[in-house]
């Protein structure tokens, strides 16, 4: 794992894709509640067809857009960059996000928000004191669902961010498969255990939420 560790330039690999996977959680996560608050109790019928567009978003794979999606990024001048990357993946899972948020949202009495309107909340003051509290669990497991997708992606890495400055982790263990380390079995095992370590630390400290998480769509489902 040593050697691993070294070739792989783990530091600067485990630094890129978590900040990668940080800010597109944020927007996917974070921006996503937003949205899907207004889209879920906001009744009005510019939120109810922007929920139906977001829903449709996750039917279209990313690959029948990809070559767009590489012009874009070459435009805006944010091709091999993690802010790029970022932007890229918060636009993929932000409809998926909403559309859980959404379901989740729906099933939250009215009276609540009532009740902090009349004690004098204002709407974001409600959404993060009364709504955001309640929605922890679907958040958790989220975080945990599409942060692991991030991290496991090679194909827009390699596509969008191929500079030697800003390797992620898929990119680095993908070095082993495609040269000679194939047949250095410990050194391909070593880096494929180096990938692993942080999402099971990160799935062991949400594990609580995720189960709740899971357990509430059941019953809501």
């Amino acid at each position: 794992m040593i050697n691993a560790f070294e070739k792989m330039d783990l530091i600067k690999s485990y630094g890129t894709t978590f900040s990668i996977g940080a800010l597109a959680m944020f927007i996917a996560v974070g921006l996503g509640a937003l949205a899907a608050y207004a889209v879920s109790r906001i009744k009005h019928p510019f939120f109810s067809t922007m929920y139906w567009v977001y829903t449709a978003c996750i039917l279209i794979p990313i690959q029948s857009a990809l070559i767009p999606v590489v012009l874009l990024m070459r435009d805006l001048h944010l091709q091999n960059s993690i802010l790029g990357m970022s932007l890229m993946y918060g636009a993929m899972l932000s409809p998926f996000c909403i559309f859980m948020y959404s379901g989740f949202m729906r099933a939250i009495p009215y009276e609540l928000e009532e009740s902090a309107y009349l004690d004098g909340c204002s709407p974001a003051r409600t959404f993060f004191q009364i709504i955001l509290p309640l929605i922890l669990p679907v958040t958790a497991s989220l975080i945990i669902v599409q942060f692991i997708s991030v991290w496991n992606d090679l194909q827009l890495p390699l596509v969008l961010l191929n500079s030697a400055d800003h390797p992620t982790v898929s990119i680095s263990l993908y070095k082993f498969f495609a040269g000679r380390s194939m047949s250095d079995l410990s050194l391909l095992f070593g880096g494929i255990m180096l990938t692993l370590l942080p999402i099971i630390v990160l799935f062991v400290s949400f594990q609580r939420f995720f189960v709740k998480g899971l357990s509430a769509g059941a019953v809501k489902g």
